[in-house]
């Protein structure tokens, strides 16, 4: 398992608006959904460069919509990141990829504490919308095209988390894990993450995976706790301000 096997599932479960091939590229439509839906980023994720013209046709068709140019990049591709540091551009939100077998973290929650539900419930909007998970992103989840859940957590029958789950392939993806301030360093989010391998493995997925930022210490010390471990990283790239 590496990086360029959960591309795939990262579109296939978080997917843009419609895009268009610019050379290597692939430009997605301005999407309030974030950047993971709206950064360029290389067709195929092994390319490691880019002419320069081809750089320069992406940003043309970024700034034609009405934006400022956005990259996504993988780790491993030094030639795209060295043309876009030569033109200005700064890196932000470095976000390691985690995955583990899904067999060596499934389990069944304990009663009335995590549930599978798609569409999701209201209480669930709610607390995303109290975590920062706004319309745009929730709408990302609905035009998915694939298996998908979410799970709804509880503690002491009160709602408490909710989080999204895709699969593609073999591979699911965890996506929007939101626990309620009064309710963490509860356990309910590694209650979460064992029911959402234990649903992804009934669906046939062998591989769970999620993404974090690596400032997020929370969420990276939660997931090495449970095993997951670090199979590639990216970063979005984007011009430094005048």
């Amino acid at each position: 398992m590496n990086a360029g096997d959960i591309f795939p599932t990262i579109a296939a479960t978080w997917p843009p608006h419609p895009a268009e091939t610019i050379g290597p590229f692939l430009v997605p439509a301005l999407d309030a959904g974030g950047n993971r839906v709206s950064a360029a980023r290389l067709l195929d994720p092994a390319t490691e460069g880019v002419e320069e013209a081809e750089l320069t046709a992406a940003e043309a068709a970024m700034k034609a919509q009405g934006r400022a140019p956005l990259f996504q990049v993988v780790s491993h591709q030094t030639g795209l990141s060295q043309a876009l540091d030569g033109r200005g551009y700064i890196s932000r939100d470095h976000t390691d990829i985690l995955v583990i077998p899904t067999e060596d973290l499934a389990a069944k929650p304990p009663p009335v504490t995590a549930f599978t539900i798609w569409p999701p419930l209201a209480i669930q909007t709610e607390l995303w919308e109290d975590g920062g998970i706004d319309q745009a992103r929730l709408a990302v989840m609905e035009r998915a095209d694939c298996p998908k859940t979410t799970l709804f957590g509880r503690i002491k029958d009160k709602p408490a988390g909710t989080a999204y789950v895709g699969i593609h392939g073999d591979v699911a993806m965890l996506h929007a894990l939101e626990i309620a301030a009064v309710a963490r360093r509860a356990g309910l989010a590694s209650t979460m993450m064992r029911a959402a391998a234990e649903w992804a493995r009934s669906e046939g997925a062998t591989w769970l995976s999620v993404l974090v930022t690596q400032q997020n210490t929370g969420a990276q010390r939660l997931y090495a706790s449970l095993g997951l471990k670090a199979v590639g990283t990216y970063c979005y790239r984007e011009q430094r301000a005048d």
